[in-house]
């Protein structure tokens, strides 16, 4: 009997030593990764590789494409146009779809820029969000911080250090995993946002034609969906950081709990509010949402 309940205890404290180093680790190492990939800006799509991909003019990247295709469309609509006599059916005017035409292709063609201004302006909310909470409660708000403050409110590595069998143990295990749930998502959004950058010039052009508008409504709910979820992020921070809570409160280790999940699901509240695309890893990726698209 001895031996098992020494066996048992030996096996519980290898399990404490594995896993206090593992959360030791991914404290020191991750927070900040987080925080790159979460609050993005102009940045994102600032890089040379990615301009020249993109395309500095129309003759060059992704633009030169979209303004190779420009002649297809008018080929689309003119088919259209003329079979809508022999079946009567209703067809974008000619003179509303060369207005329409001649502003997109513009736009399209001005697309870097304007990707740029709204990834600019989404940022500087999220920012402004995060300073007002800044100059509340006197500290950044970010996930380095935030996690510092559960450490210090919840779990240390002093004294007896770290038992996964405990309510406590529980706690830091549930919000190491996590976060790591977090940077596996938001790495998923970081991605995303520089491919819907790419696939802007081809939305635009995809708007110019009635039938195919809903590409185009598609793909930039979807690209504003991913941007304004760090806003959201930003305020269940600034609320993490307006509570007091206590480290010998229950009640204060289910609300760290509770804030962790909502920004694991922040996504999903995006995708449920704007539609979109989810990136939440615990489900599979979502379409484009059609939702308004029609």
């Amino acid at each position: 009997m001895e031996s098992t309940v020494s066996l048992s205890s030996s096996i519980i404290e290898a399990l404490n030593s594995i896993f206090s180093n593992l959360f030791s680790s991914v404290d020191n190492g991750v927070y900040e990764i987080l925080d790159k990939i979460t609050f993005i800006d102009t940045k994102i799509i600032e890089k040379q590789s990615f301009i020249k991909l993109f395309g500095k003019n129309g003759t060059s990247g992704i633009l030169l494409v979209c303004n190779s295709l420009i002649l297809g469309i008018f080929v689309f609509y003119i088919a259209n146009y003329l079979f809508s006599h022999i079946t009567y059916s209703k067809v974008q005017p000619p003179l509303a779809f060369i207005f329409k035409a001649i502003i997109f292709i513009a736009l399209m063609n001005s697309s870097f820029w304007l990707c740029k201004q709204i990834i600019n302006i989404v940022s500087l909310i999220s920012g402004s969000i995060c300073e007002i909470g800044k100059s509340l409660f006197g500290e950044e708000i970010s996930f380095v911080n935030f996690i510092t403050k559960i450490n210090n409110n919840i779990y240390s590595s002093a004294d007896n250090g770290l038992d996964i069998t405990s309510f406590d143990g529980i706690i830091k295990s549930f919000t190491t995993f996590g976060f790591m749930n977090l940077i596996f998502s938001y790495s998923l959004r970081y991605i995303m946002i520089q491919i819907f950058v790419l696939l802007f010039p081809f939305a635009i052009l995809f708007g110019i034609y009635d039938k195919t508008s809903w590409i185009f409504k598609s793909i930039i709910k979807a690209f504003i969906s991913l941007l304004l979820e760090q806003v959201l992020v930003s305020l269940i921070l600034v609320l993490a950081f307006s509570l007091s809570l206590s480290a010998s409160s229950d009640l204060s280790k289910i609300l760290y709990i509770g804030i962790i999940y909502s920004l694991m699901k922040a996504n999903t509240y995006m995708y449920m509010i704007f539609g979109g695309i989810s990136t939440s890893v615990s489900n599979n990726i979502g379409m484009i949402s059609n939702r308004g698209g029609n």
